[in-house]
């Protein structure tokens, strides 16, 4: 069952408010004070009007001439524009302050998702929160749901306190009144506000079903992102064309807002709970000022209020009954608001698990850092199968060693336990004899460029693309642009051209092989003591990516290169090849002494791979 759809208990609705408060206040502490304001101003000015009203009728009942009621309404009226010009200063400042917020309360999903480990963001659980989060913000507008129903709230109490106040004579005439028709109509409206409160909430809890709930069996997921067109990018637009795959997309988008189910709960859950709860508070709020009105009237008739009165009164006692009716109204929706806002402020609050070690790393300007792999077993968080099984490795500064296995080996398992993104469930990974997880992961991170099989290219300019900074060496960034193969593209290019249109209308497209080349040089200019190759070429055939691994061999200089493939004549030129299978280290050695054993998994994966490569290799 959704957790939105759990009914709460005062004490968590009280608590799901205070945390929503607290955050509100991180993001900006002024807001809803600014906000207590401009609604002072809003439930204040009105009774300018009513109370102005007033006087002049009872000065007009008194006979009092033309001069000393100007004397009065002049600065009343000069005093009501000077609030309502500061009201509308104050309203467009807010309105800024609203969009800042939203955006600042984005930020700090992304941040948090930039800041955790990796290891987390690709657990199961992250992966719930972060669904449970899409789900609870789609019909909650993010941030400004809070902003609203706190408007709402401050609102709503402000209204009542200010009839309350400048009601009172109204309010002290009703409890020392001894007529039993005012004392009867006043327990009659608190009958219908209750009836009217109760059947709002059960409408209102109708539509949160309605909203929340999860689809029925027979109902399809409603995919918001291609309904909306978001969905088709440049890179899914040619599948979507070339594949004709209209109709598997109105699948999930026409034919499921058509769904029968679905359109029977939207229109009997959703519509009849947003419609019901609409239509009782209209009936409460009209059938409140009516009775205002009446009670008003029975009030002047039994001489407990001026002419005038009657007609500042009226307004007053109607603001103060509508006005703890919406009170309520506004707690219940402050709560429901506060609630759907949970599952980002439990994201908000996660803290990195691995270890931060503390340890600095030694500087080597000649780039001798000696890493082992001693007895390392892991599994990926979930995961009941071993993905590396006891392996033992060491890798030999300036060696050129290649990874070589079938798909599912545990190969790029290894690469991300060597850079850290994960630490291993058994065994220890060592540097120059010290554990990893004692050094500072920052410091430690700097060791290794790789590229890995789904690099990413990021949509800014191309010089910071490369460089990964905004400050960078041009001429340095171009020399390893250049040595990656982009030479002759680079004169037509620049370094400040945008890649992709994200940021740039006028930004280049550019294709899956200029990317690997960019993502190549950026792994280059980070001059790190280990590049690592993840099958970033995968894509290529057997011959192209055998050129691309002997091109970056030959610029890779003298640093350790690591290249993983399921290609065997990719890597030929390695000092050494290490041999994966089902998560364990099986093999390791040079070509020649791997082929010189027919028994082995290497000999056996050579052979199967043959007709690939044996028309451009001897053996």
């Amino acid at each position: 069952m959704n957790d939105l759809l759990r009914k709460l208990t005062w004490r968590e609705q009280r608590e799901n408010i205070r945390q929503v408060w607290k955050l509100q206040r991180r993001l900006d502490a002024r807001y809803f004070p600014l906000a207590c304001l401009l609604h002072l101003m809003d439930a204040l000015l009105p009774y300018a009007g009513l109370f102005l009203s007033a006087y002049i009728l009872d000065a007009l009942v008194q006979g009092q001439s033309i001069m000393p009621m100007l004397s009065v309404v002049l600065p009343v009226l000069a005093g009501t524009y000077g609030i309502s010009l500061v009201r509308s200063s104050l309203q467009a400042h807010l309105m800024v302050r609203e969009r800042t917020i939203g955006d600042q309360y984005e930020y700090l999903r992304e941040e948090k998702m930039l800041t955790l480990d990796f290891a987390q963001v690709d657990s199961p659980l992250i992966r719930q929160m972060r669904t449970q989060m899409a789900k609870d913000q789609n019909w909650g507008m993010g941030w400004r749901s809070v902003i609203w129903c706190g408007n709402f709230m401050i609102r709503s109490v402000l209204n009542l306190v200010s009839a309350a106040l400048l009601g009172t004579s109204a309010l002290g005439a009703l409890l020392t009144a001894r007529s039993i028709a005012l004392w009867a109509l006043l327990v009659l409206i608190a009958l219908l506000v209750t009836a009217c409160v109760c059947a709002m909430l059960h409408y209102f809890t109708l539509m949160n079903r309605f909203m929340y709930q999860e689809p029925g069996e027979d109902e399809i997921n409603f995919c918001w992102d291609f309904a909306q067109g978001h969905g088709f990018t440049y890179e899914n637009g040619k599948d979507a064309r070339i594949y004709e795959s209209y109709d598997l997309l109105k699948k999930w988008t026409v034919t499921a807002w058509h769904n029968p189910s679905y359109r029977y709960r939207m229109v009997h859950e959703g519509a009849a709970g947003l419609g019901g709860s609409s239509l009782f508070e209209q009936l409460m709020t009209g059938a409140l000022e009516g009775a205002s009105y009446i009670l008003i009237a029975l009030l002047a008739l039994g001489g407990y209020l001026s002419l005038g009165m009657v007609v500042s009164m009226a307004g007053c006692l109607r603001n103060f009954f509508v006005g703890a009716a919406q009170v309520a109204n506004a707690m219940s929706q402050l709560s429901n608001c506060a609630h759907q806002q949970m599952s980002v402020l439990r994201f908000l609050e996660l803290h990195t698990s691995m270890y931060q070690g503390k340890l600095p790393l030694e500087k080597r300007r000649d780039n001798r850092y000696q890493i082992e792999f001693r007895n390392v077993s892991f599994r990926y968080p979930g995961s009941e199968k071993y993905a590396l099984r006891h392996v033992s490795l060491r890798f030999t500064i300036g060696e050129k060693l290649a990874i070589v296995g079938q798909n599912g080996s545990g190969k790029t398992t290894l690469i991300k336990l060597l850079c850290r993104l994960y630490d291993p469930d058994e065994g220890e990974i060592l540097l120059g004899g010290v554990d990893i997880r004692k050094f500072k992961h920052e410091e430690y991170s700097r060791l290794f460029a790789v590229v890995f099989q789904d690099f990413s290219i990021f949509p800014f300019k191309l010089g910071e693309t490369v460089a990964a900074s905004t400050q960078y060496d041009g001429a340095e960034v171009k020399r390893c642009l250049h040595d990656a193969g982009l030479g002759n593209r680079l004169e037509t290019l620049g370094l400040d051209s945008y890649l992709y249109t994200q940021y740039d209308e006028k930004g280049i497209q550019i294709s899956g092989g200029e990317a690997q080349k960019i993502a190549l040089a950026r792994a280059m200019y980070k001059k790190s003591p280990f590049v690592l190759l993840d099958e970033p070429t995968a894509a290529l055939d057997p011959i192209s990516e055998y050129e691309v691994y002997t091109g970056f061999n030959r610029i890779a200089g003298g640093r350790t290169a690591i290249y993983i493939s399921h290609r065997l004549s990719s890597c030929r030129f390695c000092d050494q090849i290490a041999v994966f299978h089902e998560g364990s280290l099986v093999q390791l050695g040079s070509h020649e002494a791997l082929m010189a054993d027919p028994q082995g998994k290497y000999y056996t994966l050579w052979n199967a791979q043959a007709q690939y490569y044996q028309k451009h290799y001897k053996q």
